[in-house]
């Protein structure tokens, strides 16, 4: 555990000396917003109903851009293999990029979820702090999976067109889940009790996507 958090920490560290990834994130997300905030408002008489898809759009496009820097940097730097040859486990590293990855998207999340509720001006019927979980837990799987997926494309020529292609597929349960569960709790005010059957979905798959990056991430680490 140790080992995990002093990677993390690194990542952080270093983001946070620079600001480059998270400053680009933030502004993308706002942009994005932004821009579908008018057409929602100009075009689209029933933004309540695609609000939720919509913020999931944002934050997917935001992460993709930005989480793949954890591992294309140490690419670019040649730090990479100073960490294979380091006394650190492939799961170690896993871990901590992930954690690193999860911290910038948990921060994203927390400056875009109020933007959108303002710039959309959204009107909630269920809990906002209910909401905010659900869409931390469909977070937590989007992070394990675009961790590992960025992991694997990263010697790839073309990895920042490979990575959507591959990503989106596999992504394609967890969203679909947490759209459809932030659907009830903000449009419809559904509970807890409501959407135990979302939650165990994205649980289920979030546990089994990290089980198999876990297995495979030693030989994705290989030339």
């Amino acid at each position: 555990m140790n080992k995990i958090l002093t990677i993390a920490k690194k990542d952080l560290k270093v983001e946070f000396r620079t600001r480059h990834t998270i400053n680009f994130m933030f502004l993308f997300a706002f942009i994005t917003l932004l821009m579908f905030s008018y057409i929602s408002g100009v075009y689209i008489p029933s933004a309540p109903e695609i609000g939720p898809g919509l913020l999931w759009l944002v934050l997917i496009f935001t992460g993709i851009l930005g989480l793949s820097r954890a591992f294309i940097r140490e690419k670019e730097l040649g730090t990479l293999e100073g960490m294979k040859l380091s006394p650190v486990g492939s799961s170690a590293i896993l871990l901590g990029k992930s954690i690193y990855n999860l911290a910038l998207m948990l921060l994203i999340q927390t400056i875009s979820f109020p933007l959108f509720i303002v710039l959309f001006n959204f009107p909630i019927k269920g809990s906002i702090t209910f909401a905010f979980l659900l869409l931390t837990l469909g977070n937590f799987g989007f992070v394990i999976v675009t961790s590992a997926m960025a992991a694997l494309v990263m010697n790839a020529k073309a990895r920042e067109l490979l990575l959507p292609v591959i990503l989106f597929p596999i992504l394609f349960p967890i969203i679909v889940t947490s759209v459809l569960a932030l659907t009830k709790v903000l449009v419809d005010g559904a509970t807890f009790t409501n959407t135990t059957r979302e939650v165990k979905i994205i649980l289920a798959y979030t546990i089994a996507m990290a089980i198999v990056a876990l297995l495979t991430f030693e030989y994705v680490l290989e030339e």
